[in-house]
């Protein structure tokens, strides 16, 4: 059985709706495992998603670059990984209709 991280990434690699998603994207000292520019949303899948990450360096690129950051738990992507997926493109469709604008 593949992993969370791969099991969504099987849904986003080819996403519909012209939003395309690109996988470990290097920002600034950090990594982030999905990500979507026109849409300024990037995907963690997280054991702890309500976690508080101290990383000021992080905050201050997603405040310049207007990016937010998902947190989806491993657990939910491997009960059903689609579903998770139909929703992560249903609010990144509506971010880049939004900053679109």
């Amino acid at each position: 059985m593949a992993d969370a991280h791969t099991l969504l990434w099987q849904h986003l690699e080819h996403a519909p709706q012209g939003l395309s998603f690109v996988r470990d994207h290097e920002a600034e000292g950090f990594t982030l495992p999905f990500y979507c520019a026109e849409a300024h949303l990037a995907i963690e899948v997280n054991d702890d998603p309500f976690k508080h990450r101290e990383d000021g360096a992080r905050e201050r690129w997603q405040e310049r670059h207007r990016v937010d950051i998902m947190q989806v738990p491993p657990a939910h992507v491997l009960r059903n990984a689609s579903e998770v997926a139909e929703a992560i493109l249903d609010i990144a469709s509506r971010r880049k209709e939004r900053f679109a604008k």
